[in-house]
């Protein structure tokens, strides 16, 4: 049986994904997939705030469109300044045959999403943060496991 796997536990391994590939080589391909990576690490982890914060995300992938339900200030200004650049990561970097990124912009990014993942892991309580061996869960992961 697999385990419960949060946003937050998925916008970890796109950084570690998208720093590995900047770390692999400077392939314009590979930079574009970090890219990718980035954008998406930037993405489930403010959806995985919003849903800490108890709302509902909307399934949209335009970081300009899903900040607007986040209340938290810190992180709306730590993203504010990037998003337009990698709103159109999420899909140039997969689809088109330009190249989206340069390697320097995506190492700028990564430094957000560091930031981002630390300041998310701050504002998950306790308990959520303890469970499974330091796995981190949604509220409602949380409140299913505490009913059985």
């Amino acid at each position: 049986m697999r385990k419960k796997v949060s946003l937050l536990d998925r916008a970890k391994a796109d950084l570690t994904t998208a720093e590995f590939m900047l770390k692999s080589t400077t392939d314009d391909v590979f930079v574009d997939v970090a890219a990718y990576h980035a954008q998406q690490c930037i993405e489930k982890a403010i959806k995985f705030l919003i849903g800490v914060e108890g709302k509902t995300y909307i399934g949209d992938h335009r970081l300009s469109v899903i900040i607007e339900d986040l209340s938290d200030v810190e992180v709306r200004q730590l993203v504010d300044d990037i998003e337009i650049s990698i709103d159109s990561w999420a899909t140039t970097a997969r689809y088109k045959s330009t190249i989206a990124a340069s390697a320097k912009e995506v190492t700028a990014i990564l430094d957000v999403c560091r930031k981002l993942v630390a300041i998310v892991e701050s504002r998950v309580p306790e308990p959520v943060m303890s469970c499974k061996k330091n796995v981190v869960n949604t509220f409602k992961t949380l409140l299913d496991e505490n009913e059985n």
